[in-house]
């Protein structure tokens, strides 16, 4: 159970009050919408790649496929801007299509490695039928659509950003709080209890945040952040995780914080509750003074 006491508190059911009631409505930052150096990395990666694309926009509709034939035999590495047209990121260049015409699927390979006259020729009839040649109709210019295109593929990627947010606002405040005796690292490569807790498939897992006491080899305390703003299985499946993880830490006299916050858990009580009863410490953000409480 946690230690209530510890941290200031007369019963379980006065910290577990206090907890509920201080539950951030939002840890989005500025950081959160749009990571501008990814999405300007991204699209320069490509600038001489545009700048051929570009010329698409001054030859005639009807010339247009043509022209873009000559691009393609001639600088293939254009071949991987194209998906990024249509707002898709592909992890192997391929784009797999259910062509209704023959009831079966079609792959359209855009590595520019593997570019031969059939594989123009099925890249060229995908440009058509996926509206890109027509695109070129409407675009004043290719890189500031790109620039465009790539924001809103960013945005997708908000749900992960807002995991590493909100660990970095721990890992800050944390950092604040402590003397400068403790050492405080996120993801340490050089300790983890998933690899004594003998799971392999999270044997790699490295922890949110470790601290060590001066130059101590084995950390004071271990730290994991998380964030929910929607219910459902998977921070139950967390809270259970950590029970475990907590037992491992407590055999190695290292101290396991679980730092969790976000709307969600005002409709999870139940479980969070149980993972309390079976967890030394359990805090939220606005909660993190308490720190100073635990690592002495």
């Amino acid at each position: 159970m946690v230690k209530f006491k510890t941290l200031g508190f007369k019963t379980f059911e006065d910290y577990r009050e206090h907890f509920f009631s201080n539950l951030l409505i939002t840890n989005k930052t500025y950081d959160y919408f749009v990571d501008w150096n990814k999405v300007k990395s991204d699209v320069n990666k490509f600038l001489e790649e545009i700048s051929l694309l570009n010329s698409l926009r001054k030859v005639p509709i009807e010339n247009r496929k043509r022209h873009l034939e000559k691009l393609l035999k001639n600088y293939p590495k254009i071949a991987e801007v194209i998906p990024l047209l249509i707002a898709v990121r592909t992890k192997d260049n391929c784009i797999e299509i259910f062509e209704q015409s023959i009831e079966d699927y079609l792959t359209f390979d855009f590595n520019s490695n593997n570019l031969n006259n059939n594989s123009i020729h099925k890249i060229l009839e995908f440009c058509e039928k996926t509206g890109i040649i027509e695109l070129f109709n409407n675009i004043n210019d290719l890189h500031d659509y790109l620039f465009g295109v790539e924001v809103g593929l960013d945005t997708n990627t908000r749900k992960n950003r807002s995991g590493k947010i909100f660990e970095k606002l721990v890992q800050t405040k944390i950092r604040k709080l402590l003397p400068s005796k403790y050492k405080v690292l996120n993801n340490d490569p050089n300790y983890s209890l998933y690899r004594i807790s003998g799971k392999s498939r999270s044997k790699g897992k490295t922890h949110d945040i470790v601290i060590y006491k001066e130059d101590t080899p084995i950390p004071k305390a271990i730290i994991e952040c998380s964030f929910y703003n929607t219910a459902g299985s998977k921070p139950i499946s967390i809270a259970e995780s950590y029970v475990e993880m907590n037992n491992v830490a407590k055999d190695k006299g290292i101290e396991f914080i679980w730092v969790t916050d976000g709307q969600a858990w005002t409709k999870m009580m139940e479980p969070l509750t149980r993972a309390m009863e079976k967890l030394d410490w359990v805090l939220n953000y606005r909660m993190l003074h308490f720190v100073t409480q635990i690592i002495r």
